[in-house]
């Protein structure tokens, strides 16, 4: 990982994130002033599941893994985070231990915002504090809402039996006769 020094030349990039989208340029410009530009290389860890957070993530450039391990400790990925999302915006409510693995699926480019540099701009800066909040909330809902949606996938029988016996018998009425037993 290394850290950008020049963060002015990425003020255009943010308002293709999703949660700066809505702030107004000076607004911005004083959100990168607490911010921290990272870049990093394909494969290279940006969080581990476990260990305490304290910053907020969103994706500039390129694309993150987000992983967890299983009860066998096998790695189990979750899913992609792109260009203009956020990811890690728990360890802004809470100062407690990541739930997941992110690691980058090719060179990355990502804006880090501390927790308390974030909630001295809610408060300097109530008017896009409040736009931001919302978002972070919105973008926590949003991914409830995909959670809950996988869950009940994973809960829906993979072969419907009933369905299967209906095949069986379709299946036997177009052979005319009834499979062979076998001995």
């Amino acid at each position: 990982m290394r850290e950008e020094t020049e963060l002015e030349k990425f003020l255009p990039d943010l308002k293709s994130i999703k949660i700066f989208h809505w702030l107004h340029e000076t607004e911005l410009r004083k959100l990168l002033i607490i911010s921290a530009i990272l870049h990093f290389d394909k494969g290279e860890t940006v969080i581990s599941q476990g260990d305490v957070g304290h910053h907020i993530y969103a994706v500039i450039e390129g694309m993150v893994e987000v992983s967890m391990k299983d009860k066998n400790d096998q790695k189990v990925v979750i899913c992609n985070i792109g260009e203009g999302e956020i990811f890690g915006e728990a360890a802004i409510f809470l100062a407690s231990k990541r739930t997941a693995t992110i690691a980058c699926r090719e060179e990355t480019t990502v804006i880090r915002i501390s927790r308390q540099d974030l909630i001295y701009f809610f408060k300097t800066h109530p008017h896009a504090g409040n736009k931001l909040l919302m978002l972070i909330v919105l973008s926590l809902l949003e991914k409830l809402r995909h959670a809950n949606e996988d869950l009940v996938l994973e809960k829906q029988p993979a072969v419907d039996f009933g369905q299967a016996a209906d095949l069986i018998q379709e299946f036997i009425q177009e052979t005319g006769r009834p499979p062979r037993s076998s001995e």
